[in-house]
C-alpha cells in the first residue's frame, strides 16, 4: 500500500544531499525513472521504498509528508532568494544549497509558532520613490534602525535587532558568501557562509540587506544597487570622504580596522565617491595584487567574525521554556536526532523572544 507523502519533499531531501536521481536510485534499488516519476508526482511510494528512502537520505519517515510551500531561486515574485556569490556554480551544488535553505527555512517556520520576534523595524523602500538614489534609502534605513554616527559595531546583532534572523550555514564551498530571503509570514532571513572572513562577511551581509529592503522583484541593476547600499550602509559617504583624500595602500590598511571593511571595499568605496580616477583605481588594485591581497588581506587586520545568537535564543526556549526533549525536537523539524544535535543544539542567552499566549 503506498504511504500518502509529498513527493516535493523527496526531491527535496535528495538535492540536500547532494544527489542525483541516478544517484538516489541506485542508492534504494529502484530504477532512476521511477524516482523521476515518484518526484513528478506520477507515482506513489510503497512502505517499503519509504523506509528505504528515509534510511539512505538520513530523513524520519515524517519529514516526507511535511506540506511546506517550496521557495525557488527564480528571477521574479516573493520569496525570491537573493545571493552575493564569487562565481559560477555547478547546477547540482546550487539545487543542493536551495534544498538545505527550504528546510531551514520549514524549521523556522516552526519554530516561530509558539515564539515570536519582539521587534520588527524592516521596511521594504523602493527605489522609484527616492528617485533611485540608493544611498538616501541605506541613510533611512541607519536612521530607522537608531544607528549611530561612524561604523556599525556589529551588523549582525543590528540585523536581529531589527527582527531578522541571520543563520551561519556551511554551503560547502567558499563561493557563495550569503543568501538572503523574505517571505509572508516570516522575517528576512539571512545565510551566511561560515567559511566568509569576518571583513566579507560584513559587506555580504550589508549588501543581502539591501536586496531585502530596495528588490521585491528582479532588477537588471540589482547586484550594482545592493553593493552601493552596503557601501553608504557600512561606510556613510558624509564620514569617510575626507579620510579617502590622496589614497594609498597604507591608509586603506589603517581604516580597516576602524571601519570593520575590506582594504578592497574601501578602495571601490574611494572610486564610487570620485576621490580616486580610474587609472589610480587600477593602480592600486594591481598593487593589491602584488601584494597578494586580493586574495588574503594582511592577516594582522582581520576583522573578528559576528556571531548570531537569534536562531539558538529560539532552540534555548523550546528546550528550557517549552521543555521540549531532543526527540520532541526532532518530531517537530523532521529531523533524526543526531542532525538536531549537529545543526541547532548550543546555549545562548534568551533577549530577543517572548512567548506566544
Amino acid at each position: 500500500m503506498d504511504k500518502i507523502i509529498n513527493q516535493d519533499m523527496i526531491k527535496i531531501a535528495r538535492e540536500s544531499r547532494g544527489l542525483s536521481q541516478k544517484e538516489l536510485a541506485e542508492l534504494v534499488s529502484v530504477s532512476q525513472g521511477k524516482i523521476s516519476k515518484i518526484e513528478s508526482g506520477l507515482l506513489g511510494v510503497s512502505e517499503d521504498l519509504l523506509k528505504k528512502l528515509s534510511e539512505k537520505l538520513d530523513y524520519p519517515e515524517s519529514f516526507f509528508s511535511f506540506d511546506d510551500k517550496i521557495f525557488g531561486y527564480g528571477i521574479s515574485g516573493i520569496g525570491i532568494l537573493y545571493h552575493r556569490k564569487r562565481q559560477n556554480l555547478a547546477n547540482q551544488v546550487i539545487d543542493q544549497i536551495h534544498a538545505q535553505i527550504n528546510i531551514r527555512r520549514m524549521h523556522l517556520i516552526r519554530l516561530l509558532q509558539a515564539v515570536e520576534i519582539k521587534n520588527n523595524l524592516f521596511r521594504p523602500l523602493d527605489i522609484d520613490d527616492h528617485d533611485g538614489k540608493v544611498e538616501d534609502i541605506a541613510r533611512n534605513v541607519r536612521a530607522s534602525w537608531l544607528l549611530p554616527n561612524g561604523p556599525v559595531k556589529n551588523l549582525t546583532k543590528a540585523i536581529e535587532d531589527a527582527g531578522g534572523i541571520v543563520v551561519e550555514f556551511d554551503f560547502g564551498t567558499k563561493k557563495v558568501d550569503a543568501i538572503s530571503q523574505w517571505i509572508p509570514g516570516l522575517p528576512p532571513l539571512f545565510f551566511t557562509n561560515t567559511n566568509a572572513p569576518g571583513d566579507r562577511l560584513r559587506f555580504s551581509l550589508a549588501h543581502e540587506l539591501g536586496h531585502i529592503i530596495m528588490h521585491r522583484l528582479s532588477t537588471p541593476n540589482m547586484e550594482e544597487e545592493a553593493d552601493k547600499f552596503a557601501g553608504e550602509f557600512l561606510i556613510p559617504r558624509h564620514e569617510i570622504s575626507s579620510s579617502l583624500n590622496f589614497v594609498t595602500l597604507q591608509k586603506l590598511a589603517n581604516l580597516k580596522p576602524y571601519w570593520k571593511v575590506s582594504m578592497a571595499a574601501l578602495l571601490y568605496r574611494a572610486s564610487d565617491l570620485n576621490k580616486v580616477t580610474k587609472r589610480q583605481y587600477q593602480y592600486l588594485w594591481m598593487q593589491m595584487g602584488k601584494a597578494g591581497y586580493r586574495m588574503s588581506e594582511p592577516p594582522e587586520l582581520d576583522i573578528h567574525r559576528e556571531r548570531p545568537t537569534l536562531l539558538q535564543e529560539l532552540i534555548s526556549t523550546y528546550r528550557n521554556k517549552l521543555n521540549y526533549s531532543l526527540s520532541d525536537m526532532s518530531k517537530l523539524l523532521g529531523l533524526n536526532e543526531h542532525e538536531i544535535k549537529l545543526t541547532y543544539y548550543g546555549e545562548q542567552k534568551n533577549s530577543h523572544l517572548t512567548l506566544v499566549k
